[in-house]
């Protein structure tokens, strides 16, 4: 078999993982290891940057308390404790030693750009507040997923993010006010989720949790 010629592989298994106060490794210090570092951070992560230079965002952050940083190269025993790694250097040895680590301390690993190294992917992803849209082609063709990335962003504007606030809401005082089962309450959420509040958003208007609630109240007692 050609090595140019295409072999399908296994479809990457889909979750959101939550990574709060969980140990994650960046090794590299460029640009690419900037935005990994950005969004783990954004992830609620704590992040350990391994790299003999940096960008000077990954620096400031370190500066102020909010990464660990060590300014020097890959060293084994970095990802210890880790649950999950970026090697964004650019180095195929450094690649090969950080994947064969992570295997051994089982510490899940993106090898930048190196697919055979990686035992995962990392999304085009779509986020409007709660909302996360996450598009994968497993890796067969990364421009497709950003294209259609595209597109959901077009699809899911930015009152997406309030509306889910306020319906998220509107669910707490359900769940705090309407004894029963969830099946008692379902009447209610579907309610909300047909009363046309994020049209209403979209418009720019605002509305209040409780002024909701009672909206959704009153359709259901109408039905």
């Amino acid at each position: 078999m050609s090595d140019s010629q295409y072999v399908a592989r296994p479809a990457y298994y889909p979750v959101f993982v939550d990574l709060s106060d969980r140990r994650t490794v960046v090794i590299g210090g460029g640009k690419v290891a900037e935005r990994k570092v950005e969004t783990l951070l954004s992830c609620g992560a704590s992040v350990r940057v391994v790299s003999p230079c940096v960008t000077d965002a990954i620096q400031a952050r370190a500066d102020a308390g909010e990464i660990e940083l060590h300014l020097r190269c890959y060293e084994e025993g970095d990802l210890a404790g880790a649950c999950m790694a970026y090697c964004a250097c650019g180095v195929p040895s450094v690649n090969s030693l950080c994947h064969e680590e992570a295997r051994r301390v089982g510490c899940l690993m993106n090898v930048v750009d190196v697919p055979s190294e990686c035992d995962f992917i990392v999304p085009s992803i779509v986020s409007r507040g709660p909302l996360t849209i996450a598009v994968s082609t497993s890796g067969t063709a990364p421009t497709e997923a950003k294209s259609i990335r595209r597109s959901l962003e077009q699809q899911f504007d930015d009152s997406w993010a309030d509306y889910l606030e306020l319906m998220g809401q509107v669910r707490l005082l359900v769940k705090e006010r309407i004894e029963g089962s969830d099946e008692t309450r379902r009447p209610y959420y579907e309610a909300a989720s047909a009363a046309g509040w994020r049209e209403r958003i979209a418009s720019g208007e605002t509305i209040e949790p409780e002024d909701a609630y009672r909206q959704a109240c009153s359709m259901v007692e109408a039905r």
